[in-house]
């Protein structure tokens, strides 16, 4: 099994199509698709896909394309909590992306084979590769 967690800039870019990256966050999601690869954001990532779309009046939108492709919004417990402190104490990410990783790096800890992290910003695809295989407590 392989888990795929969006980082909201990807999520943001698939339903903006004036966006730079609307192919790119296309391709993504379509690569996601496959079989056997489930699809995960974090509930604070959900609430960062919302802001634009409430905005508009269109929050239904959001709500939609999770059911379409089938992601998975986790809840934030006190344990991804402490995660995702830890990551930001130990990366200096801004909050929501430290949550973005600390979601990767828990379905690293319950034995996903394999983790992607799909997202356009480059200091979280570098901070996944210092942390990956790190104890977070």
């Amino acid at each position: 099994m392989a888990v795929a967690v969006f980082d909201a800039d990807v999520l943001i870019a698939y339903l903006t199509r004036g966006d730079a990256h609307h192919a790119r966050a296309r391709e993504r999601v379509r690569a996601s698709l496959a079989p056997g690869v489930e699809r995960r954001i974090c509930a604070v990532t959900l609430s960062e896909i919302l802001v634009g779309p409430i905005r508009a009046g269109r929050a239904d939108v959001v709500e939609q394309m999770l059911a379409r492709l089938s992601i998975e919004t986790g809840h934030v417990d006190p344990a991804l909590a402490r995660s995702a402190a830890t990551v930001r104490a130990r990366t200096g990410l801004r909050l929501p992306d430290a949550y973005v990783l600390a979601t990767a790096l828990h379905a690293e800890r319950q034995g996903v084979e394999e983790v992607r992290i799909e997202t356009f910003d480059r200091s979280l695809a570098r901070a996944r590769a210092r942390l990956s295989g790190e104890e977070m407590t």
